[in-house]
This record gives C-alpha cells, sequence and structure tokens, in this order.
C-alpha cells in the first residue's frame, strides 16, 4: 500500500477505545472481540500504521469484532486493557515490546483473556495464555548495514536510533557486525535519540552525524524519520538513507536507497487463527523471509544492490548473525 493511503487513515481520537461499526446485540453477541493497543498514531505511515491495518485484516479474515487505541503511554496500557477486558474484549494484542510488563501483570490476572505480545524474540516463563511474537530486527539490520558498508564513499556510515530497547541495541550491534564484515575499513557512528517519533531530535542527530562524514544512515525511528529526511537533503553532500516498515521512497527521491518491509498481517492472522481453534499460547518468529522483504534497492550501482540482494538470500537462509543484548559498539 502506498503511503498516501496510510497518510488517509483517519479516526475519533488518540488513546480512546475506537470500535468498528455498530453492530445489532445479537450480531455483536456472536462475535469474538479482539482489541489492539499500539504505543503511537496510526497515521504515521510506519509501525503503527501497519499494526492498525493488520487488524483491520484479522477482523474481516476471522469475523471479529475488533478496535484498537493508539498513542497509549505504557503508563495508561494497563488500564486500557483493564476497560477493554470489562467490555468482553477476549483478545487483547499489544503491538510494542514496551507493553511486555503490563501483559505480564494482567496475563495471570484474566486467565479466559488471550493475550498477544510482541517482542524482541522468545519471551521467558510466557504465561499459558499469551501468544508471542518474535520480531528479529537486528536480521534484517544486518542487511541494511551490509548496504551502507558496500555504498559509503566517505567510509562513515551513521545510525539513528530511537530508544535504547532490545530491538534497538540488537540492531545497532547488528549493523557494526555487516560493516566489518563488508567494509572493515568504514567507521560507524550511532547515537540513541531516546525518542521514536521526535523529529527535532531526530534531526539534530542526523545533521551531527553528517557533519562527522556520515554519507549512508540507517535509521531506526519512526516519526523522527522526517526530521532526517530534512538533514538529508539539507547536506553539503549527498547523503543516502534507508527506512524500514513501509516504502517512503517518495519522502526523498535522491536519497532513500531501500526498506525493510514488515507484514503483520500474516503473524496477527495466524495466531488469531489458532487462537479460535482453542490454542492459547505459542510463538511465531518474524524474520527476513518470514515477514520482513527488502522493497526495491534504489541510489546505488547494479553491483551494490545485487550484493545486498546476496546478503538478505543468506540472512533468510540462516546466516549466523550475533544477538548481542548487553552492550553496544
Amino acid at each position: 500500500m502506498e503511503r498516501r493511503d496510510f497518510l488517509g487513515l483517519t479516526l475519533a481520537g488518540a488513546g480512546t477505545l475506537l470500535a468498528s461499526a455498530p453492530l445489532t446485540p445479537a450480531t455483536a453477541q456472536a462475535k469474538r472481540k479482539m482489541a489492539m493497543i499500539l504505543p503511537g498514531p496510526i497515521q504515521d505511515a510506519d509501525f503503527n500504521a501497519v499494526g492498525y491495518l493488520a487488524l483491520q485484516q484479522v477482523g474481516k479474515s476471522h469475523d471479529l469484532q475488533v478496535s484498537h487505541s493508539e498513542s497509549v503511554a505504557v503508563a495508561d496500557a494497563e488500564r486500557i486493557t483493564r476497560e477493554y477486558i470489562g467490555a468482553g474484549y477476549d483478545i487483547v494484542a499489544y503491538h510494542g515490546g514496551q507493553f511486555i510488563p503490563i501483559m505480564n501483570k494482567l496475563a495471570p490476572q484474566f486467565a479466559r483473556t488471550t493475550f498477544i505480545q510482541e517482542a524482541s524474540g522468545k519471551l521467558p516463563n510466557l504465561p499459558a495464555n499469551c501468544w508471542n511474537i518474535g520480531r528479529k530486527f537486528y536480521q534484517g539490520f544486518y542487511v541494511l548495514g551490509a548496504l551502507g558498508a558496500l555504498a559509503t564513499k566517505s567510509q562513515k556510515v551513521g545510525m539513528v536510533a530511537g530508544v535504547r530497547l532490545p530491538d534497538v541495541v540488537t540492531s545497532v550491534n547488528s549493523v557494526a557486525q555487516a560493516l566489518r564484515d563488508h567494509n572493515p575499513k568504514a567507521q560507524f557512528v550511532y547515537n540513541f535519540v531516546g525518542d521514536f517519533n521526535d523529529p527535532v531530535k531526530a534531526r539534530q542527530t542526523a545533521e551531527a552525524q553528517i557533519a562527522a562524514g556520515a554519507d549512508f544512515l540507517v535509521v531506526f525511528v519512526n516519526l523522527g524519520l522526517s526530521g532526517v529526511i530534512e538533514a538529508v537533503k539539507a547536506a553539503p553532500k549527498p547523503v543516502l538513507v534507508t527506512t524500514f516498515y513501509t516504502e517512503k521512497w517518495d519522502l526523498a527521491p535522491k536519497n532513500l536507497t531501500v526498506s525493510l518491509i514488515f507484514d503483520f498481517n500474516k503473524p496477527y492472522n495466524e495466531i488469531a487463527g489458532r487462537i479460535l481453534k482453542g490454542e492459547r499460547t505459542g510463538y511465531y518468529e518474524m524474520r527476513p523471509g518470514s515477514g520482513m522483504e527488502l522493497s526495491d534497492i534504489r541510489n546505488v550501482s547494479p553491483e551494490v544492490a545485487g550484493k545486498v540482494r546476496a546478503v538478505f538470500k543468506e540472512v533468510v537462509g540462516g546466516k549466523a548473525i550475533a544477538e548481542v543484548l548487553d552492550r553496544t559498539p
């Protein structure tokens, strides 16, 4: 789906219970109910947008009544979850790793509710009424790092990262590994912005990395990307950049190289179907080749693009990439 389709999504307000079209009492009683709690706005053309669209697809595919709450702070997630459960929603999906403590607290208290929780991998001591989606971001970001290693002309690659969460830490380390594997001469500069959705901080970080000589930026922010794009377009020399979740090439046709595309439809649809069959717990892994794909590769030579596609195939085939959680390069 093109970016303008995401931006065309409209809804009444953030952090509220927003249900689908009204149902008659008889129909509503017959339908199972699924809610999704999202950490950001669904109009971000990014992480929250693809989660929202997956929820809508699940509702259609499995005849579920679906609702969502967007821009939910961690401090509000427990209250909103309890409101959903009180309203009869027996499937609750947390579209974000920051909600894991809430899931661990509430799942034992609400045994009749099935939870879906995203995380960086398998969660230890997973409750018996929770499904775990393990997102192996770092495997996909290894490929983005390989592109940076092969495309940089200044021999310096930057990474604008959001919050210091496990997904981000492992991805920073995998980009560093890709540089060592594919261009040991290249230097790596990275910074944690402290926010995924702050364009001002993201722009300032990108500007600092560009001023330090980086001509290729790997991005791990959401709405903050707009700030990175502003910095890249204003740079005195050409700077290339990557994105993820959705294709955003139209934002900077001369600078964007590739996007690591995420498809949450498949995991959520499969898990919802298995829940409806009575399976209350399980693990689904998203990784390159399973929910993560590369967009077209642009603004680099055909030789570099070919090498990067080959790297992606290696990762899909099981190439070993260290999952480093306890430190950064």
